[in-house]
C-alpha cells in the first residue's frame, strides 16, 4: 500500500468499546503483570499512530501529508468519533490536523495518547461498519488513486448482534461498493482474553456464522509481504490466500497485528514520470 503526499492513504480504525473489554488478562507471561483488554487495545493503536508519523509521515524535519485518519468507537447505542476534538464532516483528518491531537507525554520513552478507552455498554458492531464504509466511499471520490487500511479490534461478543444473512450480505456489498478498484485492506483482530485456541490468518471459511462474516469482512494479506519472500508470520504458514484476520488474540497476537497494520503503509513511493524522466511523488 503506498501513501504520498498527492495520495495520502486513508487509515481508518474501529475499536469496540463495549463493558466486555474491561476485563482483565496476562500482558506478560514472565512476570504476570496483567492489564485490560480495553488497555492493551488503546496502547496498541497509539504507538501504531506514532510509528505512521515517524516512519511514513517525517521526513527531514518535516511532518508530510502521507496518512488520513478516521478512529470511531463501537459503544454502547452508538458509534462516536474515536479522538480529542469535534468529528470532522467527512469523517477523517489530515495529518497536520490529528498529529498534534495528542499531548506529548513528560517522559520521552512513553507513546503520545491519541485514543483513550472507557469501556461501557454493548458493542454496535455492524452499525461501526456501515460508517466506516461510509467514510471510505467519500474518501474514494476525493482521492480515487489512494489506499485504504481499516483496523476492526473488537472482542466479539457476537450474541449482542443481531445477524442475519441479509445484514451480512449488506455489509459485504457496502464494503465492496465503498472500495471500488482501490488498493484496500480490512485487517480484522478478534481478541480473547480466555486462552482460547488462536486462528491466523486462515485461507478457508471457517465454521460459525460469526466467525464466517468476519473471515469474510477480511481480505487477503498484503501481496508485498510475499512478494517480499515472506513464507510466514507470527509463526504460522501464510500464502496468497490467507486472509488478514485473526480470531481469538491474546496480547501478543494483539499487538502483532496492530503493528502489521502500521507496517504496510508504505510512504517511500517514488516513481519515474513516463514523460518528464524526473522522479516525483505519486
Amino acid at each position: 500500500m503506498k501513501a504520498t503526499t498527492t495520495n495520502p492513504a486513508l487509515v481508518m480504525i474501529l475499536v469496540d468499546g463495549s463493558h466486555s473489554t474491561g476485563a482483565s488478562w496476562v500482558i506478560d507471561d514472565n512476570t504476570g503483570q496483567e492489564s485490560t483488554v480495553s488497555r492493551s487495545i488503546q496502547d496498541g493503536v497509539n504507538r501504531a499512530l506514532h510509528d505512521l508519523i515517524i516512519n511514513v509521515c517525517y521526513a527531514d524535519g518535516v511532518i508530510l501529508g502521507r496518512i488520513n485518519l478516521g478512529v470511531v468507537v463501537a459503544q454502547g447505542d452508538e458509534v462516536r468519533w474515536g479522538l480529542d476534538c469535534e468529528e470532522p464532516e467527512d469523517g477523517w483528518l489530515d495529518v497536520a490536523s490529528w498529529a498534534n491531537l495528542a499531548p506529548q507525554p513528560a517522559n520521552a520513552n512513553e507513546i503520545p495518547q491519541w485514543l483513550s478507552i472507557q469501556p461501557e455498554g454493548k458493542t454496535p458492531l455492524i452499525e461501526g461498519w456501515e460508517s466506516c464504509f461510509s467514510t471510505i466511499e467519500k474518501y474514494r471520490q476525493q482521492y480515487p488513486e489512494s489506499s485504504v487500511l481499516l483496523m476492526t479490534l473488537t472482542d466479539g461478543l457476537f450474541s449482542e448482534l443481531d445477524l442475519t444473512e441479509e445484514i451480512q450480505d449488506d455489509l459485504s456489498k457496502q464494503q465492496a461498493s465503498s472500495v471500488g478498484d482501490a488498493s484496500y485492506l480490512h485487517l480484522i483482530g478478534h481478541i480473547s482474553p480466555d486462552g482460547n485456541p488462536a486462528t491466523l490468518f486462515p485461507e478457508e471459511l471457517p465454521e460459525g456464522e460469526y466467525e464466517q462474516l468476519l473471515f469474510e469482512l477480511s481480505t487477503v494479506l498484503p501481496s508485498h509481504l510475499l512478494d517480499n519472500g515472506a513464507t510466514e508470520f507470527c509463526g504460522v504458514p501464510i500464502s496468497k490466500r490467507s486472509r488478514a484476520y485473526v480470531h481469538n488474540a491474546d496480547h501478543g497476537l494483539l499487538s502483532e497485528l496492530i503493528q502489521l497494520g502500521s507496517r504496510v503503509v508504505d510512504g517511500n513511493a517514488v516513481v519515474v514520470s513516463p514523460t518528464k524522466g524526473e522522479t516525483e511523488e505519486e
